[in-house]
């Protein structure tokens, strides 16, 4: 006590500082806030608390701390920065952009404010007023080498490869260990077809940072792609999952709730078919507990947010985190998709269509579902957590993947080859709902030609008979718009829609239908209504084949 009341507030707002250096940001908080209460007008302090409740995921309080901040400061540079990185983190991206753009009207050589701008341009599909941050960074900071590189990203995406490959070689001069500029030489190369050297950067990537899923992911993607070894597509997919595995940890501590709900409810079906896997039983009993507490609070918004862990909770769920466990399929006696339909009369279907549009029921072989139903309700691939809808995704390049998630694809080719063998395979995935917590895909357009998905939770558990399927606009994404504009900006495609006069075609949900459709069409998932059970929740799964003309989204 004594030593506190002895400290003066700048000696405090060092301590500070000190504890906020070394990630110790409840003392840090705790300091801040004992100097606002000595001097409320220290501009300082009301920024950096805002930075703590940042870290803490506390946007809300952090956007609160910065706007006192420019209330008493209307020119400090950095508060404005802050503000306009909590707006983004809020989804409030043209107020995040009027923030940035008041920082660099403050301070024109603000790199940070730059460098921030040019991102958020990039998810607006701004692409070349991104080009323009960047270059802006570099003419202030020429040896800035994570400019360099994300120009680099930016100048892929428009087509221009030569002058990204010059920019990620930069960013390597600048930065021999730059993984990430490896990483994206890589993904350069695999466009231009060239896997042999995609491959060699992704492994010196690999080198860098042995620990870089995105670098063993998209070495997984490219033997996915060509379906020419089987063994071999699945055993680098597979890498990438067991890598996922072990570094996995608790970003700031914290987990969503609708996470731990489908984690402790899959630990639970796994323990009911005798699987045993590292750490599932204390998982099971502390996950029940926290989730038991969070319902206890009446508060359903709890779903919505990120919930502390303390030390003891973490310990305690980790190890069932940290354990890899796949389903392994039995083999398929014949074709994956139903042998006993006419596919050249689904074929000629297609091709007659005048929208592009059709569904397809009893899409796969009884056995074939059966067993990558199982797949999807054993194994732990269920890693991509989407947070404005909450639902879970996996993909074929980190674990989704089995022979037959592979033979499908094959049976595609040889069943409907005027459709898919002329069009290579490129990407296939899975999203597993809760309909009490979250809802389903919000609308967008893909950038292959062909889109296949298809359903597989049986139709027992749609309380909706008629609904909880796919509504897709027969409008194709214009061919000038970036990945960013047709997959994020839903007011803009929904004005596209209407100023375009878009029909939309609902078809319903119902198990093993499959809807094929022209990819480059917006589509999106109907209202979904399904039992609160684990082996209730809706799953979707997606083929893509072939690629649009169109700027697409790097690894």
């Amino acid at each position: 006590m004594n030593e506190k009341k002895n400290r003066t507030t700048e000696e405090s707002f060092i301590l500070a500082i000190q504890n906020q250096q070394k990630d110790n940001l409840k003392v840090a908080e705790n300091l801040y806030k004992e100097i606002l209460d000595i001097d409320p007008n220290h501009v300082d302090a009301h920024n950096n608390l805002g930075l703590v409740f940042h870290a803490f995921g506390e946007f809300h309080k952090a956007k609160s701390c910065y706007e006192k901040t420019i209330k008493l400061q209307p020119n400090y540079a950095n508060a404005h920065n802050n503000l306009a990185n909590v707006y983004k983190e809020l989804g409030e991206r043209d107020k995040a952009k009027r923030c940035y753009q008041k920082a660099l009207e403050i301070n024109p050589n603000y790199i940070d404010a730059h460098f921030n701008l040019g991102l958020l341009l990039e998810e607006l599909g701004e692409q070349e007023q991104s080009v323009g941050c960047y270059q802006k960074v570099i003419q202030i900071q020429p040896n800035h080498a994570n400019a360099h590189n994300n120009l680099g990203i930016i100048l892929g995406k428009l087509g221009e490869y030569k002058k990204a490959i010059n920019a990620y070689e930069k960013a390597i001069e600048i930065n021999p260990n730059f993984s990430s500029a490896h990483l994206n030489l890589g993904v350069v190369f695999e466009d231009l077809g060239e896997f042999k050297k995609a491959i060699s950067w992704y492994e010196k990537a690999l080198k860098l940072k042995p620990n870089s899923v995105n670098a063993q992911a998209n070495i997984s993607n490219i033997y996915i792609r060509q379906l020419d070894n089987l063994e071999k597509a699945i055993s680098e997919s597979n890498k990438t999952l067991k890598m996922h595995h072990e570094t996995s940890k608790f970003i700031n501590q914290k987990i969503p709730l609708y996470r731990l709900k489908h984690d402790v409810q899959q630990a639970e079906y796994l323990s009911s078919k005798n699987y045993k896997i590292n750490g599932i039983d204390k998982f099971q009993k502390v996950g029940s507990e926290i989730l038991a507490r969070e319902e206890n609070e009446k508060d359903n918004s709890n779903f919505n947010k990120k919930i502390l862990l303390n030390q003891n909770e973490i310990e305690s769920l980790l190890p069932f985190y940290k354990a890899n466990h796949v389903y392994q399929t039995s083999k398929i006696s014949g074709s994956c998709i139903n042998p006993d339909k006419n596919w050249k009369d689904v074929e000629e279907q297609y091709l007659d269509s005048p929208k592009q549009i059709i569904y397809i029921d009893n899409f796969l072989s009884a056995e074939a579902i059966k067993e990558l139903r199982e797949f999807c309700l054993v194994s732990k691939v269920w890693h991509r957590e989407y947070e404005y809808a909450k639902y879970l995704g996996s993909f074929s390049s980190r674990g989704f993947i089995s022979p037959i998630h592979l033979q499908i694809a094959i049976d595609l080719r040889q069943k409907l080859p005027k459709l898919f063998d002329q069009h290579r395979l490129g990407n296939f995935w899975a999203f597993k709902y809760d309909s009490t917590l979250g809802k389903g895909i919000n609308i967008h357009a893909d950038f292959a030609i062909h889109n296949l998905n298809f359903w597989i939770t049986p139709d027992e558990y749609n309380n909706e008979k008629n609904a909880g399927g796919l509504k897709v606009y027969d409008a194709p994404a214009p061919e000038d718009w970036t990945y960013e504009q047709y997959n994020i900006r839903t007011d803009k495609i929904y004005k596209f829609l209407y100023d375009s006069s878009a029909n939309c075609t609902n078809i319903p949900y119902k198990f093993n239908r499959a809807v094929l459709f022209n990819s480059a069409y917006f589509h999106e998932t109907d209202k979904i209504n399904f039992k609160d059970e684990y082996e209730a929740r809706r799953i979707n799964i997606t083929y893509l084949f072939g690629d649009r003309s169109v700027m697409k989204m790097k690894s």
